[in-house]
């Protein structure tokens, strides 16, 4: 069976043809894949913006409220006394002697030796108090292990574990929460009644001195009788010792000086004696104070300044690379004449160039030395100048970014509203989606049209080279009549 396929007996180009005439129905089509592209590339290009704006605003925060007050916090020795600043916690630079002499500690408690494996015997109870709060304990397995188990699912406060001391097991309480407040107490009865805690011991009664005798009035020459020696009074027996939990180690506050003021806290982290600053306990040290200190760090703050400036450049240069148009070329980039991301720059621009109206003696960014150039950056031309203010100025400095009219305040309150559902980016981005969407609606129904339109072309030529075939069989067949015919005529 011949192989054949359109337009090789006729010639005709069947193949050649069916392309060109796409090529031409598809340009509509190219078009729509072009400006696909360029949304697409618009889209990308608000995706760096918003990055450069979010970046900006981070370095903008990092100036802003008490961001610039923030303290430096030291101890000659960390290893006894740590510290800590509280961020936002309104701490004040200074310095302190802190005397630790005693540190917090929880109540422990140890019972008696129970042998391994051994089950109590009748039904038992045991209530823990701790601060005034009693939790009653439900045992469900007569085992010493069932019961530190029962202990620990009652979130009593307390944390119950087993020692073995090498015969026999222990049970040991330990409560969660240090100070004198925290002490453990515990009621036990029935087979549990050896690990209740022991009521304290009663006082022994001081001893009473016997009354000096009187000489006799009846024979005042009869000498009087020579005291006697106090006689203690005759004590009770003392009581058998209840069976029931050792205490190993008493709740007790943590005690110090800080300054030569004595402080007593119920924890070795301490966060209220000086506001805004935590101490870390971690040993005692009488006779030895440890000072700790909160300064101001110029460096930090300086650098967080230059930063706010670097920030801006690098969303200034961002958006003027978007938008930029190059007149030697007459091209322009991306967002080029597109009015959305001209008014990002134009709104932080016109806070920049603002002063702040609630500062007294610094009310614009060159009373620090920060100043704009020719290309529309900012640059801090002169670090001295920041340097005085921070040294003689600082309170002045700080406010004039985080006072209400302060600049990291107004520009927070700019980028959240550029970066917010309503912003210029949720706008412009969902107004792309929604151009994006429709063109990739018109690019399926164009494709569909154009493979609908090139069977056509295809039928229509295939179509045309079998008419062709058949009128080159006719035309040789014709031919070859006449040949016989003029042969047979004798011409």
């Amino acid at each position: 069976m011949a192989i054949s396929a359109a337009g090789m007996l006729s010639g005709l180009d069947v193949d050649g043809l069916v392309s060109s005439l796409m090529s031409i129905e598809q340009q509509p089509l190219a078009n729509l894949r072009s400006k696909q592209a360029s949304f697409n590339s618009k889209l990308s290009a608000f995706g760096t913006l918003k990055s450069a704006v979010s970046t900006f605003q981070t370095a903008v925060k990092a100036i802003n409220g008490d961001a610039l007050r923030a303290l430096t916090p030291s101890s000659t020795k960390p290893d006894i006394v740590g510290i800590s600043a509280t961020k936002d916690g309104g701490a004040a630079a200074g310095s302190y002697s802190v005397e630790v002499s005693r540190l917090a500690q929880s109540d422990k408690l140890v019972s008696g030796g129970v042998t391994p494996g051994a089950k109590f015997s009748g039904a038992g109870s045991m209530d823990i108090s701790i601060g005034g709060k009693t939790t009653t304990v439900a045992l469900t397995d007569g085992t010493l292990s069932g019961l530190s188990a029962a202990i620990n699912r009652a979130n009593a406060g307390v944390t119950a574990t087993i020692l073995n001391d090498g015969t026999s097991d222990r049970l040991v309480i330990t409560g969660n929460q240090t100070g004198s407040a925290n002490q453990v107490s515990i009621a036990a009865s029935g087979s549990l009644a050896n690990f209740g805690t022991a009521p304290a011991a009663a006082p022994v009664p001081a001893p009473v001195p016997e009354p000096t005798p009187e000489p006799d009035p009846l024979n005042p020459t009869e000498p009087a009788p020579e005291p006697t020696e106090p006689v203690d009074p005759v004590p009770a027996p003392a009581p058998t010792p209840a069976p029931g939990m050792t205490r190993l180690q008493a709740a007790q506050n943590a005690e110090m000086k800080i300054d030569g003021i004595p402080v007593s806290k119920a924890s070795n982290t301490v966060t209220d004696a000086i506001k805004g600053v935590t101490l870390n306990l971690a040993q005692t040290n009488v006779g030895s104070p440890v000072t700790v200190s909160l300064a101001k760090d110029n460096g930090s703050i300086s650098k967080a300044i230059t930063g706010f400036v670097d920030a801006y450049n690098t969303l200034a240069t961002a958006v003027n690379k978007q938008t930029a148009y190059n007149p030697n070329t007459k091209t322009g980039a991306v967002l080029n004449g597109d009015a959305s991301a001209r008014s990002i720059l134009m709104g932080i621009r016109a806070e920049l160039g603002k002063a702040a109206t609630e500062v007294g003696g610094l009310k614009t960014l060159s009373d620090i030395g920060i100043a704009f150039q020719r290309d529309g950056t900012l640059k801090l031309e002169k670090p001295a100048k920041l340097e005085a203010a921070l040294t003689s100025n600082f309170d002045s400095v700080s406010s004039l970014f985080s006072s209400n009219s302060g600049f990291a305040t107004r520009l927070t309150k700019v980028t959240d509203e550029m970066l917010s559902t309503r912003g210029v980016f949720k706008t412009r981005t969902d107004g792309l989606n929604a151009t994006l969407e429709s063109l990739e609606t018109s690019q399926e129904r164009m494709e569909l049209q154009l493979m609908q339109t090139e069977k056509r072309y295809r039928a229509q030529f295939t179509s045309l080279d079998t008419m062709m075939v058949n009128m080159q069989s006719m035309s040789s067949y014709m031919s070859q009549q006449l040949a016989a015919l003029a042969a047979n005529s004798g011409y």
